[in-house]
């Protein structure tokens, strides 16, 4: 078994940052290369918090395959927000941790 390094409060922040950004990185490919767009017979379904209840209601399987994209892509959309707050304060902790180095 080899020995493993633990990195500093400082690396680990880096790390941390670094991952924040590439997951950023990620969704923002993802949302655009899916679609964003719904037809107007679907657009009622967008919002739906019970995503299984709503495909159960659609017929055409196609239309569950966009819809599915499309909620992915909105989910992608926010999925960068959330890592953009979640980065943004451990930036502000790095900033202070260089700091005093």
């Amino acid at each position: 078994m080899s020995e493993t390094s633990n990195p500093t409060p400082l690396e680990a922040r880096r790390a941390e940052v670094a991952q924040y950004q590439q997951n950023i990185d990620t969704f923002k490919v993802l949302a655009e290369q899916l679609p964003s767009e719904l037809p107007a017979h679907l657009e009622q379904y967008r919002n739906r918090t019970d995503r299984h209840q709503a495909a159960a209601e659609i017929e055409d399987l196609d239309d569950v395959t966009l819809l599915s994209d499309v909620w992915f892509h909105d989910d992608c959309k926010a999925r960068v927000r959330s890592e953009t707050v979640e980065m943004r304060k451990a930036l502000a902790i790095l900033s202070v941790l260089e700091a005093n180095q």
